[in-house]
């Protein structure tokens, strides 16, 4: 009953699929000046989300200007030709609108969501942003505070510190192995001279994806974004490729941090290949079989079974370049950690001796079936995703294609990626507990 009851999901998820086809949605174009629009439509409710994604992150910055993105960001809502501080949120709240923007490893991004009959807004907004800001030097040095403090909270709170510093440890050459907020000693010496120089440099169409999620006629929409954006002078931005940098791993890795946490935490990861090895995918379901869900395998032994751990979790962490699988563990104590790790070794040996069941391969691939179709019931969700695909794989169809390639994932090739890339060499291996309490 059970097998016939997946059958049945997994053919309503997929006629779901087949319902709700992307590329019927979306039309795509390419302005002048070097801009990429990509228009998805979707109304079943008069709502619009519109995303502006550069082509800059922590991935473009040096030692020295680690944060630099991310201090931009924050200065980019400050003030333009039109606009003065404070005034993109006021617009937005104004009329019940979102917005907010990000920096990650490889883009910055920027959204606003509104009613359809006010989503033109948004373009006037992110084409000021683009082409218009200012940057007067009264206006750096609160801002700069702002982002110092962040980046000192970053260091001051136990697990993003742990984080930050297992990743500095696990990656020695790759720019992944930098915070997004930067580290301290950049961020205390961030000049406003060199934010314009980045805003310059990195800020314009021939260097950013727009996308418009929703509601709109695409007709109509590619004449709105003609009339904003058309004239705006574009310049291709070489990128720097990072690809192949990071050496090889050559022997396992371990930190061990004492913090003031309540309870103990582990990470473990491994390098794993980047998205143009084909190999990526079984990686993915790699991680599903192993960490992701109460029934997967670490979960069952570590959790349920034995109660040695209270929380297991992780995912093949791999957007464009080589990354890292990472499996996140609660231990119930301290004291448990030695008998986690002979037993996630085990887990590892056994999923490179035996190959996974049918029932574990299709729990993944069914979960990463219906993620993407609800995935859908979020134009905002939807922007972003198409945005993200657009610049990390250079087309949105990878995220289209991306559950295809999934379900061709074999049991040979999940056990052959275990095989290659969750070796003790290529282990690094994190610990953080609480202070050791002081004798009186």
């Amino acid at each position: 009953m059970k097998r016939i009851a997946v059958a049945i999901i997994l053919l309503a998820v997929a006629g779901a699929w087949a319902d709700q086809d992307i590329e019927s949605r979306v039309t795509e174009s390419k302005l002048k000046n070097g801009l990429e629009v990509i228009i998805y439509v979707d109304s079943s409710a008069p709502v619009v989300s519109t995303d502006v994604f550069y082509q800059v992150g922590s991935y473009d910055e040096h030692p020295g200007i680690t944060g630099l993105s991310h201090m931009l960001e924050h200065m980019s809502f400050k003030h333009t030709d039109i606009y003065k501080p404070g005034d993109f949120d006021r617009i937005v709240d104004s009329v019940g609108g979102n917005n907010n923007g990000f920096t990650s490893d490889y883009y910055t991004g920027y959204y606003e969501d509104f009613s359809s009959d006010r989503w033109e807004m948004a373009l006037k907004i992110e084409a000021a942003r683009m082409a218009k800001c200012i940057f007067p030097d009264s206006e750096f040095e609160s801002e700069h505070q702002v982002v110092s403090e962040e980046q000192r909270l970053q260091e001051n709170r136990p697990m993003s510190a742990f984080y930050v510093q297992l990743g500095a440890m696990a990656t020695l050459a790759h720019p992944l192995r930098n915070p997004t907020v930067g580290w301290a000693d950049d961020v205390k010496h961030f000049t406003v001279g060199a934010v314009r120089d980045w805003y310059q440099r990195h800020y314009n169409p021939a260097n950013a994806v727009l996308v418009i999620s929703g509601d709109v006629r695409p007709a109509d929409a590619k004449l709105k974004v003609e009339k904003h954006f058309g004239k705006l002078p574009g310049t291709p931005v070489v990128r720097a490729d990072f690809y192949n940098i990071e050496p090889k791993q050559i022997g396992e890795r371990r930190l061990l941090m004492r913090r003031r946490v309540k309870v103990p935490q582990m990470l473990m990861v491994w390098h794993t290949p980047g998205i143009r090895d084909s190999s990526y995918v079984a990686g993915d379901v790699l991680a599903g079989i192993l960490v992701q869900g109460r029934n997967s395998r670490l979960y069952k032994t570590l959790v349920t079974d034995s109660g040695l751990a209270v929380s297991v979790g992780g995912y093949n962490y791999v957007e464009r370049d080589p990354d890292l699988l990472r499996i996140y563990i609660t231990p119930a104590a301290e004291s448990l950690i030695p008998r986690i790790e002979k037993l996630v070794d085990a887990e590892i040996e056994r999923a490179k001796a035996e190959p996974a069941s049918t029932r574990e391969m299709e729990r993944v691939k069914n979960g990463v079936l219906a993620g993407q179709v609800f995935n859908r019931d979020d134009v905002s969700g939807m922007a972003y995703l198409l945005a993200s695909s657009q610049i990390l794989a250079g087309t949105w169809r990878d995220y289209e294609i991306y559950p295809e390639r999934i379900q061709r994932v074999t049991k040979q090739q999940v056990q052959d990626f275990c095989k290659a890339y969750l070796t003790d060499e290529n282990r690094t291996t994190g610990i953080l507990l609480p202070e050791k309490k002081e004798g009186r």
